[in-house]
């Protein structure tokens, strides 16, 4: 257990590494020819289940001081893929396995084991790989090869699955067209394009995202690249900053193709003081309103911006709520529990979670495993009467291994 007192904050620390960006960069690098280097990994868990993936699809990684070398194709394959608890690499890996004229069974840990994969199935059938998984959960049994063609793709639910497919296709003998339905969360597809580009691929893509076109037969060059700092991580310190003094937050790159870098939008709406100085995104603590956010294509933002939501005058509408069901948890449920528990009014009504901000009580939060709901209860309890104590702290390894060492190097005098 941790506990998180109230008190206000001050200074400056590093954004951790984007878990997301990673393990593209890892899954492109494991398809190229040649060694990449890739630098800031970080240390995040679905980074390192990324890795073992990457490992037993056959590539060979050496790592060093900050970086990790990646030589695609070098080493034997193996059976079973292990992508621990990252929705990302089993969606995505299951389209890269399945290039391989080879069985492989991806399998999943904790509440990954319950979350759909049938977006997944019907589209590597489609493009002439085997594909089974009982009940539509995981494990997900695959077996290429991937021969490429027409295929639509749902990305209603997900876009993680449509992002590997991307990565695949390239690589697959015959060109292909992806039609994509009802896609959410572009912002996550354009990042793998950029991917992509990087690698040498080439994709012809709509404006909408709604189709996709793909050479087949192509090959990946080796890279040399930095892993983006993480606005996903990095919202959470900005809206602790917000609420509860001065931080600011080096790393971020303010073009990134990240989804979560709407946080400064949302963070502008509810009149945070942010600025950008000497390489750094600073938030410093202001009256805070009452604010409209649509964050249905980048639902991870919820957890910050309700608990930035409990500290702003009058009341909070955030769109997407729908969303949140089939995360670590169910998040939309999460939130309103464990923030209703701190004396937060908090409700969700179909796709909005509205919120009404007032003083907090503080006490005990139960992060349910899930990463995201353990920083917004210990962020909203920065600014409550007594603080928060947290079960099961280490879930935020998920992600971002170091942030209540970071929170608590940023601690100032209550």
């Amino acid at each position: 257990m941790i506990h998180t007192a109230p008190g206000t904050l001050s200074g400056r620390l590093r954004a951790p590494a984007s878990k997301s960006h990673l393990q593209r960069l890892l899954l492109a690098a494991s398809l190229a020819e040649g060694t990449c280097v890739i630098r800031n990994p970080g240390e995040s868990a679905d980074g390192q289940a990324c890795l073992a993936v990457i490992q037993g699809l056959g590539a060979r990684v050496a790592r060093g001081a900050d970086r990790v070398e990646v030589t695609g194709g070098a080493g034997p394959a193996a059976e079973v893929l292990d992508c621990g608890e990252s929705g990302f690499c089993l969606r995505a890996a299951a389209a890269v396995a399945a290039l391989a004229p080879r069985a492989s069974t991806l399998q999943a840990r904790g509440s990954l084991r319950l979350r759909p994969m049938d977006m997944v199935l019907d589209p590597l059938r489609q493009l002439g790989a085997a594909c089974d998984a009982a009940g539509g959960l995981p494990p997900v049994r695959v077996r290429g090869p991937l021969l490429g063609g027409d295929v639509t793709v749902d990305g209603r639910a997900s876009s993680q699955f449509l992002s590997g497919l991307l990565l695949a296709l390239p690589r697959a003998p015959r060109d292909s067209r992806v039609i994509v339905e009802g896609l959410r969360s572009a912002p996550y597809v354009r990042m793998t394009l950029g991917v992509l580009e990087a690698f040498g691929a080439r994709v012809r893509a709509s404006e909408d995202l709604a189709v996709l076109e793909v050479p087949g037969g192509q090959t990946f060059r080796p890279v040399d690249l930095a892993v983006e700092g993480d606005w996903s991580g990095a919202a959470f310190l900005l809206v602790a900053g917000a609420v509860a003094g001065d931080v600011a937050v080096e790393g971020l790159d303010p073009r990134s193709a990240q989804a979560d870098r709407a946080v400064v939008a949302a963070l502008e709406a509810a009149g945070a003081r942010l600025a950008w100085e000497d390489g750094a995104l600073r938030a410093r603590r202001s009256d805070l309103a009452g604010f409209t956010f649509d964050a249905t294509d980048c639902p991870d933002l919820f957890p910050p911006l309700a608990a930035l939501a409990c500290h702003a005058r009058g009341r909070t509408r955030l769109k997407g709520a729908s969303r949140l069901r089939a995360k670590e948890s169910d998040r939309a449920e999460a939130l309103v529990t464990e923030l209703s528990a701190l004396g937060a009014r908090i409700a969700v009504t179909g796709d909005w979670m509205e919120i009404d901000g007032g003083p907090l009580a503080g006490g005990r939060v139960d992060p349910r495993n899930d990463h995201r709901i353990a920083m917004a209860g210990a962020v909203a309890g920065l600014v409550s009467r007594e603080g928060v104590a947290l079960d099961g702290e280490h879930c935020v390894d998920k992600s971002y291994p170091g942030f209540f060492r970071d929170l608590e190097s940023l601690r100032g005098e209550p």
